[in-house]
C-alpha cells in the first residue's frame, strides 16, 4: 500500500458532474451510454455505434463531431480541438455521418472505427469525445424586437482505448477539507491521477476516536479519472459525534492497487 502523509488545505470544494446533457429539452436522446471502453493492442482496429433517437413529435437535425476532453476537481472542464491532448485518440477514430436528420421518434447510428497505429509505443489510456448536438432552427413565428435564446442538446460520448494492460496506475491526494451541507458533516477529498491509466477509485475512511476505538468506515461511490484529471469525491459522515478523529483513507483502484494516506481532524 502506498501512503502519502502530505496534505494541504483546499478552499474550493465544487463536486465534478462528468458527462451529462449541457441543458435543453430532451428532444435528442443517446440511448446505450455515453462511455464506449474497449482494450486492444497496437494495430488493432475495433467498432461500435452510437444510437441516437428523436424523442420529439417534429423533425429534428443532430451535428456530430469531436473534441478532446479534460477535467479538474476544482469544477472545471475543457473540450479542446480534437487531438490537441497528449492522450487524444481523436485521430484514431472515424465515423459517420457527420449531419442527420431524425423524423419523429427515429432511432439512427453514428458508426465509428478506432485503428491503433502499429508500430509506435503506446501505454496507457487514451480517449476523446463524438460530440452529439441537436440543431435547432431559428424561430420566427413570434419575431419582436430583443435578443432570442435558443438551447441545444448536446452529450459528449466518451470513446476510450486502453492499450492491453500497459501503463502505469497510481493516484495521488491533492488535499480535503471539512465542510457542512445539510446539517450533515462532509469530507471533501481531491484526488488526481497521476499514473498513465483510467482509474475508478472507490474511496473509503476508517475514523478513530482520541480512546482509539473504530468510529465506523465511510465509503463513497467509484469516480472515474483519465490520466491527468482529477477529481472531488464526498465523504457522509453521518452519525459521527463532534471530537477530535485520526483514521486512515483509502482509494482502490482494484486489488492491485491501492493507495492511503493517513488523516486528523476535529469535527465541531
Amino acid at each position: 500500500m502506498k501512503y502519502d502523509c502530505t496534505l494541504k488545505k483546499l478552499t474550493i470544494w465544487v463536486v465534478l458532474i462528468v458527462f451529462v446533457p449541457f441543458f435543453s429539452d430532451a428532444n435528442i436522446i443517446v440511448l446505450n451510454g455515453l462511455t464506449h471502453e474497449n482494450q486492444v493492442q497496437p494495430g488493432e482496429t475495433y467498432r461500435g455505434a452510437i444510437q441516437i433517437q428523436n424523442a420529439s413529435e417534429k423533425n429534428r437535425s443532430v451535428r456530430i463531431y469531436q473534441r478532446d476532453y479534460w477535467f479538474s476537481y476544482t469544477g472545471e472542464s475543457k473540450h479542446d480541438p480534437a487531438g490537441s491532448m497528449e492522450r487524444s485518440n481523436a485521430g484514431w477514430i472515424s465515423f459517420s455521418p457527420e449531419l442527420m436528420d431524425l423524423g419523429p421518434n427515429e432511432v439512427a447510428s453514428v458508426n465509428f472505427e478506432v485503428s491503433v497505429p502499429e508500430g509506435e509505443s503506446f501505454s496507457g489510456t487514451y480517449w476523446s469525445v463524438i460530440m452529439v448536438e441537436g440543431i435547432v432552427p431559428p424561430d420566427t413565428s413570434g419575431y419582436s424586437k430583443g435578443v432570442t435564446i435558443n438551447t441545444a442538446i448536446r452529450y459528449a460520448v466518451q470513446i476510450v482505448t486502453n492499450i492491453g494492460e500497459t501503463g502505469t496506475n497510481d493516484i495521488q491526494f491533492l488535499g480535503l477539507e471539512l465542510g457542512k451541507r445539510e446539517e450533515t458533516t462532509q469530507l471533501f477529498v481531491a484526488l488526481e491521477n497521476t499514473g498513465e491509466r483510467v482509474l475508478r477509485p472507490e474511496l473509503a475512511l476508517e475514523l478513530f476516536d482520541e480512546a482509539g476505538n473504530s468510529a465506523g468506515i465511510i465509503k463513497a461511490e467509484r469516480r472515474k479519472t483519465f490520466p491527468g484529471t482529477s477529481v472531488m469525491v464526498t465523504l457522509r459522515l453521518e452519525g459521527i459525534k463532534p471530537g477530535n478523529y485520526t483514521g486512515v483513507l483509502v482509494a482502490d483502484c482494484d486489488d492491485d492497487h491501492v493507495f492511503g494516506t493517513n488523516v486528523s481532524f476535529e469535527i465541531e
